[in-house]
């Protein structure tokens, strides 16, 4: 079964309380923009409700980013396990960048993977106030949950009127978007991200 299909056959078996849960689940080898941009495909060929997936994606992400953020104030051992997964020259990159640029970097790490992976759990660990890190990421979140989501809706509502009942071909299609949209997302951000994290 194609890695999309699975995707997607997964995310329509769940109700909504299971689609704020997955987001949770830490070390899911999928990635949130996938998984976004699957829940939104699904309101569109499923039986979603866009509004009520939004909402429960972006409660689902806020849970799952306050618990890594408590997770690293307490110093636990699953966020040591985290560091060493991405590695401690890239960590310490992100922790200066946290220093030198604390709302900049919570609000624009939740647009690269790695730095949105360990961001929470830096935040908690280096005693960064959590209403100024709630304040920063609950702004991201409501930007990134949802425009992935319409992208997904609106995508494939606009593939469908032109490719009616062509499936296989719509799936194929939407995957190459998705690589398209992501690869061009994460060139601008990160040069930009890591322009920031260099400069002295």
């Amino acid at each position: 079964m194609p890695v999309f299909d699975f995707i997607v056959n997964y995310l329509d078996s769940l109700s909504y309380l299971g689609i704020f849960f997955v987001f949770i689940i830490p070390f899911l080898p999928i990635p949130e923009e996938v998984l976004l941009l699957g829940i939104g495909y699904l309101v569109d060929v499923g039986d979603l409700n866009i509004y009520a997936a939004i909402a429960v994606s972006i409660g689902g992400i806020m849970a799952a980013d306050n618990m890594w953020y408590w997770l690293g104030r307490s110093h636990s051992r699953i966020v040591s396990k985290l560091r060493n997964k991405i590695g401690e020259e890239r960590t310490a990159v992100y922790e200066r960048m946290l220093k030198k640029h604390t709302g900049k970097y919570i609000f624009l790490s939740r647009f690269i993977p790695g730095a949105r992976a360990i961001g929470p759990s830096l935040a908690g660990s280096m005693n960064l106030k959590h209403k100024h890190f709630w304040l920063f990421n609950i702004m991201a979140v409501f930007l990134y949950a949802p425009t992935f989501i319409f992208l997904g809706y609106f995508f494939n509502y606009n593939l469908e009127i032109v490719m009616n009942k062509i499936i296989s071909a719509r799936h194929i299609v939407f995957i190459l978007f998705i690589s398209l949209v992501g690869l061009t997302t994460a060139f601008f951000i990160n040069k930009k991200f890591f322009r920031m994290g260099f400069r002295k």
